[in-house]
């Protein structure tokens, strides 16, 4: 069965003879295989060295970006403010109150006024108005003598002339002041019995 399909192949497929054959060079074929593979070598090491130049950019981008998104971040962060610190305040030095010094009281001297005098004041009015002949002279009508100190104070009929301390109590000045006396004449004036007053007041003394 073979032979025979060979057979009929071989009928069937039976070209005409020419007489120039065709001839194929299949060396014509090789030349441009190892053409085509060296430029597939060289594109593909083309691509490997491309490739790791993107790989390595990218890696040098990504620090970049980093360092961006790291100064990105430092800017975005809010920068804390330290606090203010307030210099210390001085302490107040209390001040030193000086108590004043109170100095000594000085007694200024009481000046007393000078006492009114028997013999310069008031013996001269009794000599000039009273101790006159016929009146308060001696011995003294009533027998009250108003010549000298003595008898003054002793009085007469009436009792003692003066009580000292006790002015317009005496006796002497109820006379001279309103009660007549001395009679036949003008009556003592103010200033004039106001010495008798006083000379009694201070204590009636011969000075």
């Amino acid at each position: 069965m073979p032979s025979k399909v060979l057979e009929t192949c071989s009928q069937k497929t039976h070209f005409p003879e020419k007489e120039n054959p065709i001839v194929i060079d299949l060396s014509s074929y090789r030349t441009p295989n190892r053409h085509a593979r060296a430029v597939s070598i060289s594109i593909f090491a083309i691509s490997v060295f491309l490739t790791t130049i993107f790989i390595a950019s990218c890696g040098d981008e990504g620090d970049i970006v980093e360092e961006e998104t790291s100064s990105m971040t430092e800017v975005l962060q809010p920068t804390t403010t330290p606090p203010v610190t307030q210099p210390p305040v001085p302490e107040e030095i209390p001040a030193v109150v000086e108590e004043p010094v109170e100095e000594p009281v000085v007694e200024e001297p009481v000046v007393e006024e000078p006492k009114v005098s028997f013999n310069a004041d008031i013996l001269p009015i009794l000599a000039e108005r009273c101790a006159i002949a016929g009146c308060h002279a001696a011995p003294g009508v009533v027998g009250l003598n108003l010549s000298q100190y003595d008898t003054f104070k002793n009085g007469g009929n009436s009792g003692p002339g003066f009580v000292a301390g006790d002015g317009k109590g005496s006796l002497v000045v109820k006379r001279i002041d309103g009660g007549g006396m001395p009679p036949g004449g003008p009556p003592l004036n103010g200033d004039q019995i106001q010495l008798f007053i006083d000379w009694i007041n201070e204590g009636a003394e011969n000075n």
